[in-house]
């Protein structure tokens, strides 16, 4: 078929999982391999086909007399789920079950030691942060939460056929001053098309800067900084992958190359702009 890429070193096969949780605020890691910084735990195994990452964005439609079809439709809220059933029992995977809760020591009448775990009375669920990790060979795929929330029932099969799992359902929390998730990794497949320039509109303008320039091309909604010779340009506004504009910086007179920085690569026109 005209047109049609195909790359099977772009089919993803988790082939290691993990499960990080930490408290709200913990320091994430900033790349897809460092070492997990302090106060991150990993929920130890999981049953192998359970690890699910599932986002749920809610619409409204608009509907008018003049058409058969929505005129119009609308993002009205976002959500997004982790959902895993743990294999392995413990004070921590017991309190990420069920959404806190407190372990206190009790001793036996016959010596030794013993725990007592009671679950979160109403008011006193609280929240965790997550992340999940996953490798394909060379590839590396972490997903942060910085803010996920126990919000649903526990149901423990206690049966003796098989051993007995505890299902960890985490709700995505969001806020204004947050990504509400994001995912890291070094899988080259992820790389950004490198910008292309195809006009400067105009390609001319007085050395005291102040010219709103329009740049047009391909790929520009990677777009970081513009500069004019080694001067960077001001108030860059990339409208979309085709159209940005930014405003010329003080110069002098002459033929100025206009580069483009962005995350798949830097690109220039030469001479793209004149200063008079």
């Amino acid at each position: 078929m005209a047109g049609e890429t195909t790359n099977n070193t772009q089919i993803v096969i988790p082939q290691l999982s993990r499960l990080w949780l930490s408290p709200v605020g913990t320091t994430a890691p900033a790349d897809a391999t460092a070492t997990w910084p302090e106060g991150w735990f990993t929920v130890g195994l999981f049953t192998e086909d359970s690890l699910k990452f599932n986002t749920e964005p809610n619409f409204e439609q608009v509907r008018s007399a003049q058409s058969s079809y929505p005129t119009r439709t609308f993002q009205t809220t976002d959500a997004a789920t982790v959902e895993v059933d743990l294999q392995q029992w413990s004070g921590r995977n017991f309190k990420a079950v069920y959404g806190g809760g407190s372990i206190t020591a009790v001793t036996p009448s016959g010596g030794g030691k013993h725990y007592r775990f009671a679950p979160p009375r109403i008011g006193g669920r609280g929240e965790v942060a997550a992340g999940i990790e996953i490798i394909d060979g060379g590839k590396h795929y972490r997903y942060i939460l910085p803010r996920t929330m126990q919000m649903e029932g526990v149901s423990k099969d206690l049966s003796k056929a098989k051993e007995s799992v505890l299902p960890l359902r985490l709700a995505v929390q969001g806020g204004d001053d947050m990504d509400a998730w994001y995912l890291i990794t070094d899988d080259p497949a992820f790389q950004p098309a490198t910008p292309t320039i195809t006009t400067v509109t105009p390609s001319n303008g007085p050395a005291a800067g102040g010219t709103t320039v329009t740049i047009a091309g391909t790929d520009l909604d990677s777009v970081t900084a513009v500069n004019f010779g080694n001067t960077a340009g001001t108030g860059l506004l990339v409208e979309s992958s085709t159209k940005l504009t930014v405003i010329s910086p003080v110069g002098t007179t002459g033929a100025k190359d206009i580069v483009l920085t962005s995350a798949g690569g830097n690109v220039t026109k030469t001479g793209g702009f004149t200063y008079a």
